[in-house]
């Protein structure tokens, strides 16, 4: 893949939405024709959706998708043909425009909940400062069962019953890892401190890390460090938008990645999407809406070693220059970190940054980077899709951050993180707005073995909007999956939603 598809974020600047679709009550009351004897519930929905343009989210087991039902509608509205096919003790539904959403109706009963778990949280911090060590990993060592500190440094982590007998581990890079036994960490409140990790080089070391020989190493061993079959990660995805430092929408889900072979860089991963809440303010600042289009598809793309991102692919080297840095410690290991950054401003040779190589098994550990100035005003056109009138959007910042997590001999993906700051000046009232974007996945689990692949109706397509699938905020809705919790600022953002009528969306 050349360095000419390196388009990670397409972003829509608009006047507030406005749906054009139906209200609820017009969707759920719409005339339904259908007969048959014998039909799948999933083919039944599948069948209203190309027939009447509506959209149906739901969780297959509930709703028994795959059970066989006979359907007699001659204009039945909608609602009572859906009652029909649900156990309407178990399962009620709600209609958004025209989105019809099923949902439990005690969630708090549901098989999820009786699955025994043991909460550790508190904050990590530095042992010098004393300050608050963000994006920390942590997880229990030697399992694909982990989170990472927020903003703030402060954590939250969910362990099944069977890993309590384990260690949980917390790494930073340049520092030395931490580990707490499971079984005794029983209060409410951890306070986690780490040491900083200091490297005296000898002059061997330049040698020995120049960059590259390490890069010629990461190209020799990818085969062997990276999964040569599908792999199954459960992630924690967040969407954040700020306007003039208040946030204007957070969005929150649990998706499932089916990763393919990293051996295969034309096969795509596929996103699916399980169960999302959001928080929205009503009206934003100056009538101006910032949406995300494909998130959770395009931050897919930010696996780097996959996708052979041009800064990594040996035919694009030579459009870089590489500096080697320092050696630094991530999760005990040592990693050689290599500077890069165009040698010309070229119009496709968007990026610098840094790399982090796993010295002893030559795989990519890690990579900060971010768009040059160069960068930002090529991409302009391709990132802002549509700008109010008589206002100018400049992009003025876009950084990401990719870690993989060393497990069973092989690395995975454990986190992606991009960040997008726009100024939009109006020319007529003579106002500056400032947005900020951050979008941040997080692996907590991994499996391996023989899986259905998704459908084409679950995959989560580049074209979609990731807000527009969810509705609503809950603050108990996670129940076990782990996540990263909130910043404090992002808690005080959020109280107003506590009170709302929720719908909580389930795939």
């Amino acid at each position: 893949m050349g360095f000419a598809r390196i388009n990670i974020f397409c972003l829509f600047l608009m006047l507030p939405f406005i749906s054009s679709g139906q209200s609820g009550n017009n969707t759920l009351n719409r005339a339904i024709n259908f007969e048959t004897e014998s039909i799948t519930k999933a083919d039944f929905l599948d069948s209203l959706s190309k027939l009447y343009h509506i959209h149906f989210s739901y969780n297959p087991e509930l709703l028994d998708a795959q059970k066989k039902i006979a359907i007699h509608s001659n204009q039945q509205p909608l609602f009572s043909v859906l009652k029909e096919m649900i156990n309407t003790e178990e399962l009620n539904f709600k209609a958004l425009n025209n989105q019809v959403i099923f949902f439990p109706i005690k969630p708090e009963e549901s098989a999820e909940l009786i699955v025994p778990f043991k909460l550790i949280k508190g904050v990590v911090l530095d042992e010098r400062k004393e300050h608050p060590l963000p994006y920390c990993n942590i997880g229990v060592l030697g399992k694909a069962v982990g989170t990472m500190t927020n903003l703030d440094g402060r954590f939250a982590i969910k362990i099944p019953e069977k890993y309590w007998k384990d260690t949980l581990s917390f790494s930073c890079i340049g520092y030395e890892s931490h580990y707490l036994t499971i079984n005794d960490s029983i209060n409410d409140q951890h306070n986690i401190v780490l040491r900083r990790k200091n490297y005296q080089l000898k002059p061997i070391d330049i040698i020995k890390y120049d960059p590259e020989y390490v890069l010629s190493m990461v190209d020799q061993h990818i085969s062997d460090n990276y999964d040569r079959e599908y792999t199954l990660l459960t992630t924690f995805y967040r969407e954040m938008i700020q306007e003039n430092n208040e946030y204007t929408d957070i969005s929150e889900a649990v998706l499932q990645v089916m990763k393919a072979p990293y051996t295969i860089v034309a096969t795509n991963d596929h996103v699916k999407f399980m169960k999302g809440r959001k928080g929205a303010v009503s009206k934003p600042f100056n009538d101006i809406r910032f949406r995300l289009k494909g998130g959770p598809y395009y931050i897919t793309k930010l696996d780097l070693v996959k996708n052979n991102e041009s800064f990594i692919n040996p035919e694009f080297r030579h459009l870089y220059s590489y500096e080697f840095d320092k050696k630094v410690l991530i999760d005990d290991r040592e990693s050689a970190v290599i500077n890069f950054a165009p040698i010309f401003n070229l119009r496709d040779i968007l990026y610098e940054g840094k790399i982090y190589v796993d010295i002893e098994t030559w795989a990519i550990a890690s990579v900060d980077f971010r768009y040059t100035k160069q960068g930002l005003k090529e991409a302009r056109h391709t990132l802002i899709q549509k700008e109010p009138k008589h206002c100018k959007a400049i992009p003025t910042e876009l950084t990401y951050s990719v870690q993989y997590k060393y497990i069973d001999k092989k690395w995975h993906l454990l986190s992606a993180r991009s960040s997008l700051k726009i100024k939009i000046n109006n020319k007529d009232q003579k106002e500056r707005t400032n947005f900020k974007s951050v979008a941040e996945m997080l692996t907590t689990n991994i499996e391996k073995g023989d899986f259905e692949h998704f459908t084409k109706q679950e995959i989560f397509r580049s074209n979609e909007i990731f807000t527009d699938k969810i509705v609503s905020y809950d603050p108990l809705f996670w129940q076990n999956y782990n996540v990263i919790p909130p910043e404090q600022q992002l808690i005080e953002a959020l109280k107003h939603f506590e009170n709302q009528n929720l719908v909580i969306t389930n795939f």
